[in-house]
């Protein structure tokens, strides 16, 4: 770009400054040939008039790219030679529904080493460098049909040539033009998805893609069939994964055999070792074992803030597991706080979290050990990201959480690595953990070391709660009660004796006694809700299911899911203005219970499903969330302002049920 089409006042800018370091800075005003720039953090009496032809100044954004290059390269990717780096697993090619399955033509063996053999200076080193976490230079020679090997430029740009194989290097005054041939004679795969090509005359290195106009662009290809060879060599660089992360990476699914703790129909027939590796039971022994040595150490616990029931149980064994170990500390990730609704207090939340921890046994942990984040858009990350700079801190750091909490994400935001898994990031780009809706995506424990501090990530499976109605469902009801949108559901029925609220086809709640109340209900945007009378409850659920009531989204899901148990709350209303209490159905939300005086309410759900009662999350949702619902009054946002309930002479819409 010309300086002229960044350099605006008011525009961020980054400056080489007099000690001979970039820096950013702001432009104050631009004229006369010169701009006025202040440096971003320091005082006014540094602004100093640059002038904009003296290659001082470049677009803003360069300097944090190179440092998040830095921090992405100092973690680095430690586990067994022979593994899955999906889910952990050992690879192995013999049976077809066992864990680790890859085809045999994809299977590489490895060579067993004789320990009993000295070592030579060159393995000694090869070894050093594994066990520090470092990686050789991956460099090798493109093989052609020939021995010239030609290139030519396909974007209609000046492609710099480089001193060294670095987007960033220092570039030696030479570029080559559109449609310009050139010959190479050695291939850099670099960690930055780019391949550098040395020019064969000497005169520098150029790579192959870069960012043009907003969009990664192919800079140059091969002349004759070397662009083929060099995807296949790309491909064959690719460490292998088993079939069932394949499927959860590609298409969001797996065979129903390899899913942990599967208890819907067909569980049965996963007869054999991965069904008693998949077990519960097996994921609770392993995490035990991983921390039951530890002495020192940091424990992340992942909790994820809309799904809370299964956390709070992590959260208790957590507190059993750490008896007797004081130096082992516990900092609470509080993920998925993007679903809850955009003006919810922070501190509020965090509070509620620390007291529901201390409930569970963790009586150390306070309101500054909770961090609120959410992976999905990337926020709050950065005072947990400064947790790992801190000098004196433990050498392990392990990741727990229950399952689909969202550990794997987590790690891969704070690694910088982008995830495996259904979405818009290209493949070859890929290279973080494998993230998918199946509870128990990670199966054995993976670590990544952090080479700046020297200490170590350990990523374990998640702990299969028992109790939640995730365990019953299908992949496919699975991707429709997980919430995905911010704010989900949150809308509050007028209830009166008698009443009785579906949700979906998979729980319902029964309003027996007392009077009026309300009931505000979370759930995913998928789940659809109506409310009718407690007799015709059953009936409707059995004919709709399916279609008008999901999920299930197969009608004959319904049968799977039957008996239903009833679990009885009686319960005593603090007011309007604050719910008293939440009914939470674990896997699927919860429902916020507000009104006045004492009340009766009957939770139904499929047998094994532990439908519990706790202090209100989001005790003041009933105010702005009401729904009209056949004559009753309700209070929605006009034109952005919050009209008030039971109010004469305002405006309300009348909103059907989601049926």
């Amino acid at each position: 770009k010309r300086v002229e089409d960044f350099c605006k006042k008011g525009a961020r800018v980054e400056v080489l400054a007099p000690s001979n370091r970039w820096r950013e800075a702001q432009v104050v005003r631009v004229g006369g040939g010169v701009a006025r720039i202040h440096y971003t953090g320091y005082d006014a009496q540094f602004d100093e008039e640059v002038p904009l032809d003296n290659q001082r100044l470049r677009p803003f954004g360069q300097i944090r790219s190179e440092k998040l290059k830095e921090r992405k390269e100092n973690f680095v990717l430690q586990m067994d030679a022979g593994c899955c780096p999906g889910c952990g697993v050992k690879l192995q090619c013999t049976d077809k529904m066992a864990l680790g399955y890859v085809p045999p033509d994809k299977f590489v063996k490895q060579e067993q080493e004789d320990l009993s053999m000295p070592l030579n200076a060159e393995d000694e080193v090869a070894l050093l460098l594994k066990e520090d976490g470092a990686q050789e230079r991956d460099s090798f020679s493109l093989p052609t049909r020939s021995d010239q090997k030609f290139f030519k430029v396909i974007a209609n740009v000046y492609l710099d040539i480089r001193k060294a194989p670095d987007v960033n290097a220092e570039r030696t005054g030479e570029s080559l033009v559109f449609g310009q041939q050139f010959q190479i004679d050695e291939v850099y795969r670099s960690a930055d998805s780019r391949n550098y090509f040395r020019l064969a005359d000497g005169r520098g290195w150029v790579f192959d893609r870069s960012v043009v106009k907003g969009a990664m662009t192919q800079l140059v290809a091969p002349v004759g069939d070397d662009l083929g060879q060099l995807k296949r060599a790309g491909k064959e660089a690719r460490p292998s994964v088993c079939m069932r992360c394949w499927g959860l990476w590609h298409y969001n699914d797996c065979d129903d055999v390899l899913r942990p703790a599967y208890g819907g129909a067909g569980a049965g027939a996963s007869a054999g070792s991965s069904a008693q590796e998949l077990t519960a039971e097996a994921f609770e022994t392993l995490l035990s074992d991983t921390l039951r040595p530890a002495q020192e150490a940091t424990i992340f616990a992942v909790v994820d803030v809309f799904d809370f029931g299964p956390s709070f149980k992590l959260l208790q064994y957590l507190a059993q597991e750490l008896v007797k170990k004081p130096k082992i500390r516990v900092r609470i990730i509080a993920n998925k706080i993007d679903l809850l609704p955009k003006d919810a207090s922070m501190p509020r939340v965090k509070g509620w979290i620390a007291r529901e921890a201390q409930l569970a046994g963790l009586d150390k942990i306070k309101i500054m050990d909770v961090f609120p984040i959410s992976c999905h858009q990337g926020k709050g990350l950065k005072p947990v990201s400064d947790l790992l700079e801190t000098k004196g801190i433990p050498e392990d750091h392990y990741v727990v959480g229950a399952a689909n909490a969202g550990k794997s994400s987590f790690l891969n935001r704070l690694t910088l690595r982008k995830r495996r898994g259904v979405g818009r990031v290209l493949s070859e780009d890929q290279s973080g953990f494998v993230v998918s809706v199946l509870p128990g995506t990670t199966l054995r424990p993976i670590a990544m070391k952090f080479q700046q501090t020297n200490i170590k990530l350990i990523d374990m499976p998640g702990l299969l709660v028992p109790g939640s109605i995730a365990e019953k469902l299908t992949l496919e009801d699975l991707k429709e009660i997980i919430p995905q949108k911010r704010g989900s559901v949150r809308l509050t029925f007028h209830m009166d004796e008698g009443r009785s609220l579906l949700l979906g086809a998979l729980a319902r709640l029964d309003f027996v006694s007392g009077r009026p109340y309300q009931f505000t209900v979370f759930v995913s945007e998928n789940v659809k809700l109506h409310r009718t009378r407690i007799e015709k409850a059953s009936r409707i659920c059995q004919e709709w299911a399916g279609d008008k009531l999901k999920p299930p989204v197969d009608a004959r899901r319904y049968q799977e899911l039957l008996p239903w148990k009833s679990t009885r709350f009686e319960l005593t209303g603090t007011g309007w203005d604050e719910s008293c209490v939440d009914i939470v159905f674990p896997g699927l939300g919860w429902v916020a219970i507000t009104g006045c005086r004492d009340c009766v309410v009957e939770a139904h759900a499929p047998e094994g499903v532990e439908v519990t009662q706790r202090e209100p999350l989001m005790p003041y949702e009933a105010k702005w969330t009401g729904v009209k619902y056949r004559g009753f009054p309700g209070w929605y946002k006009i034109k952005g302002r919050s009209t008030r309930g039971f109010e004469s002479g305002k405006k309300r819409y009348n909103i059907k049920g989601r049926f």
